[in-house]
């Protein structure tokens, strides 16, 4: 059998993780053989989704059970959907629970056992998320790199709080919203800047023939952030590839006694798949799982499921 533990650390001897989307990394293990392999959590960093986005990829390792700390309703609901077991109130080294485990010592989790966004503004036990350049100007002037690779609003909602200026290549929000929460395929990025200090970038890496008047602090954690929306960047073609290879995909489904037809999620929907008739109808076809409407809808209307895909 197949299962995942949330860890403070990539080996069998680190503590579990009481928070599930945000943990540091995630141990998937053969309660057979007791082999293992050690992901770094990607979405640590996410401003909102990250449950949502780490039930997914968990779902899509094919774990039939997972053993954490706590879970919310969010990633709860995915794992409903996929017939994941989640077992909560794990704690102690990640052998002895896995140990446990195997001698059936714990239960399955009939509901969430904490709110959305439980451990947002916890401190990581494990590697610190990169830190932006600090802000003397106001917010939400930055300059902006579009990286868009179409269908998506840059990274969610923006590091520094304000929504920047202007678009990048696609339908990527080039100067958008920063690093924060969902965000589909888009990679546009907001990058806010001191009052005064005009956008600039290393040969190679940032757009040519500006002036470069950053100190060697701001430049190196512009880079920093660069590298991490890149990271980002990756790690969601590669789950779209394990998509597309394992023949299903996470959609956004839409709870219709919930549902009170207010329109935000057609208007967060970096991908347009979402259209408001009374209540919202979601596009399978169109629909890329980012989460982003899971995340703005007010009535926590909106869960992602697995479907069928054609190929």
């Amino acid at each position: 059998m197949k299962i995942a533990v949330t860890s403070t650390g990539p080996s069998l001897d680190d503590n579990v993780e009481a928070r599930f989307g945000r943990c540091p990394y995630f141990l998937i293990i053969d309660t057979d053989t007791m082999q293992y392999e050690a992901i770094e959590n990607p979405n640590i960093a996410l401003g909102g989704g990250a449950g949502i986005q780490s039930a997914q990829l968990m779902s899509e390792k094919g774990v039939t059970a997972v053993l954490t700390g706590n879970c919310g309703p969010n990633a709860f609901n995915v794992f409903g959907q996929a017939g994941v077991q989640v077992i909560v109130g794990v704690s102690g080294p990640v052998r002895s629970a896995v140990e446990q485990f195997k001698a059936g010592s714990f239960s399955s989790a009939s509901g969430p056992n904490v709110a959305s966004h439980f451990g947002t503004s916890a401190t990581p036990a494990g590697p610190e998320p990169t830190g932006q350049p600090p802000m003397t100007g106001p917010v939400g002037q930055g300059g902006g790199m579009g990286l868009g690779m179409g269908g998506g609003r840059g990274m969610g909602r923006g590091m520094g709080g304000g929504r920047g200026m202007g678009k990048g290549m696609g339908r990527g929000g080039g100067m958008g919203r920063g690093m924060g929460r969902g965000g589909g395929m888009g990679m546009g990025a907001a990058m806010d800047m001191p009052t005064g200090v005009p956008p600039s970038s290393p040969p190679g890496v940032f757009p040519q023939g500006t002036e470069v008047q950053m100190t060697p602090k701001q430049e190196l954690a512009a880079l920093k952030q660069q590298a991490e929306l890149l990271e980002q960047q990756k790690q969601q073609l590669n789950r779209r590839i394990t998509q597309l290879e394992s023949g299903r995909k996470a959609v956004a489904v839409v709870d219709s006694g919930k549902c009170a037809g207010c329109g935000i999620c057609a208007d967060v929907c970096p991908a347009g798949a979402i259209e408001v008739n009374g209540q919202a109808v979601v596009n399978d076809e169109a629909c890329t799982g980012c989460a982003v409407c899971v995340s703005e809808c007010p009535n926590e209307a909106i869960i992602l499921a697995q479907k069928k895909i054609s190929k």
